[in-house]
């Protein structure tokens, strides 16, 4: 049972470790892709957006809530590319006025030209004033950067947000790898200390081999050498990073022969009477 349990927390570890590192890569990978032209994270094309705010709310087939991470096809500008009223795409635009672009995933809803028209179908006015005044101006296809053809992970954004902060990171992604390195170098103590008492064994087992013992008495002296070994304290972690010696096992003298107390017994005979003819 104790062996099932500890395979089980194995491999569980295991496959924490592997969605971590996953984790890490990606968020590694965009961090590192967005510094690049277009600036919007991507992996293999495909650039992971989180929803801010709820202005794409409502019933459409793509449709979508603050929290959802969307799953958008970066925009090759540097190939032929056709935009229509419809087409939900992702631009960037300073929506607080904090002076920091944020990325704005909006449904296209007007076309002329070379410029188009955005709005949240959740909203009652468009992005872009129309009469070029406020909010945001006319938008062109060099403006956007991904396109949105319905894929999302819902609530799964707000989890991505939370990862690329400094407290996420430590917490989801830095502690726990800290937790498995110092996991693993226990597993490495105690598979060494298992080895050492492994050999250990195969040592003894060898020394009864080879004395003149019956199987019987062979058999009995490794059994107590096993219990003195689950007798014995252990001093693995008192050792100074030396190997341990292993125990010595004492193995008993064969007895002896019927053969050899009839000659004994003879030979007291003998020198009773060699003492009763010399007086």
């Amino acid at each position: 049972m104790k062996k099932t349990l500890n395979k089980i927390l194995h491999i569980v570890v295991d496959v924490l470790v592997v969605v971590i590192l996953i984790i890490s890569v990606l968020i590694l990978t965009m961090i590192l892709t967005a510094q690049g032209e277009g600036g919007v994270p991507s992996v293999f094309g495909k650039a992971p957006i989180s929803v801010l705010t709820n202005s794409m709310h409502g019933d459409a087939p793509d449709s979508f809530d603050e929290g959802d991470l969307l799953i958008c096809d970066v925009i090759d500008h540097n190939a032929e590319n056709e935009f229509n009223v419809g087409d939900v795409v992702t631009f960037r635009q300073d929506i607080n006025g904090d002076g920091v672009e944020d990325y704005v995933t909006h449904r296209i809803y007007k076309k002329d030209g070379g410029t188009y028209l955005t709005k949240g179908d959740n909203n009652v006015s468009y992005d872009q004033d129309v009469n070029g005044s406020v909010v945001f101006e006319a938008l062109t296809e060099n403006d956007f950067v991904a396109r949105y053809t319905g894929t999302k992970i819902s609530g799964f954004g707000s989890v991505l947000n939370y990862l690329q902060t400094p407290n996420g990171f430590f917490l989801c992604i830095l502690l726990p790898m800290i937790f498995f390195f110092l996991y693993q170098a226990v597993r490495v103590v105690i598979n060494v200390i298992a080895y050492n008492k492994e050999n250990a064994m195969i040592k003894a087992q060898e020394a009864i081999a080879k004395s003149d013992l019956t199987e019987e008495q062979k058999a009995k002296a490794i059994e107590e050498y096993l219990a003195s070994q689950k007798k014995a304290p252990d001093n693995s972690d008192k050792s100074d990073g030396k190997e341990q010696e292993p125990e010595q096992i004492s193995v008993p003298e064969p007895p002896e022969t019927e053969q050899g107390e009839e000659q004994t017994e003879q030979a007291f005979q003998e020198t009773a009477e060699e003492s009763e003819q010399s007086e």
